[in-house]
């Protein structure tokens, strides 16, 4: 017997629209996986840009009626193991898998400070680090205390209002960021992705949705928000930015969340300069 089938049950009150979030990721990676990725022979002919969903279902050892239903947003419990499965059949990485969680099951929506407290021992602890980028931020990147390097390198100051320190709005909206990233497309492609993984557990928090739609005024933004990418904070690559005085740097960020300021995170970045 099919997985899916055995775990039929009460269907808890999940959000409708994490559900419709759900079925928009899984079709969009549907749509993005080639028969070839999976190990299916590539045939000629084919009508859709990806695998099917019975080719899906099959690799996920699942029936097809109910991966159409979890592509279709119907109200189903879905375990953790079919998901796991799902995710091996379109080849996700485990923090994809990670997300579809997230979207799947009953949570209660989180909400956050976007002024918190920040104790002068951690302002200190950012400030010490010079040699490469600092800061502590909200989770919808709204940055709280940031250290020298990210002020002479992205121009952030503290009488600036929420949108300004925002670094995905200035991503989208401050000419300035397309000179100092190298690459800005790929810098601004792995923002957008790891702000729809954090996204997924803020989905309520009418500060996460002004900031949303903000950012969906810009047709770039639109883009990239539409290819349905996901990064978690630990997989965020590394990134190459023009530095006033240093020249192009790579930057690599390590991140932590903080319990002495619930709901931010502090960022600390290897720095390697290139020349």
């Amino acid at each position: 017997m099919p997985i899916a089938e055995q775990i039929i049950d009460e269907t808890p009150d999940i959000d409708v629209s994490r559900r419709q979030d759900l079925a928009a990721f899984l079709r969009a990676r549907r749509d993005a996986t080639r028969p070839q990725d999976v190990g299916l022979a590539a045939e000629r002919g084919r009508h859709v840009p990806g695998l099917r969903r019975e080719e899906v279902a099959e690799l996920a050892q699942i029936s097809t009626t109910w991966y159409t239903w979890m592509e279709q947003g119907r109200e189903i419990t879905v375990s953790p193991e079919v998901l796991v499965q799902v995710g091996r059949a379109l080849n996700l990485t485990p923090r994809q898998v990670e997300y579809m969680g997230i979207l799947a099951r009953p949570a209660a929506d989180r909400r956050f400070d976007i002024a918190p407290d920040i104790p002068e021992a951690l302002r200190a602890l950012v400030q010490s680090h010079q040699l490469a980028p600092a800061y502590v931020a909200t989770p919808r990147l709204d940055l709280l205390v940031w250290n020298d390097f990210v002020a002479d390198a992205f121009d952030y100051e503290f009488t600036a209002d929420a949108l300004s320190r925002n670094v995905l709005w200035r991503m989208f909206f401050d000419p300035t960021r397309r000179h100092v990233y190298v690459d800005w497309e790929r810098a601004a492609a792995a923002a957008v992705a790891n702000f729809r993984h954090v996204y997924a557990s803020y989905r309520k928090d009418p500060l996460f949705a002004e900031l949303l739609e903000q950012l969906m005024s810009s047709n770039d933004f639109a883009r990239l928000w539409s290819r349905w990418d996901v990064l978690s904070p630990a997989d965020m690559p590394a990134f190459l930015v023009r530095h006033r005085t240093r020249g192009i740097c790579e930057l690599r960020p390590v991140q932590a969340t903080l319990d002495m300021a619930p709901g931010c995170f502090i960022a600390v970045f290897n720095c390697k300069q290139i020349s």
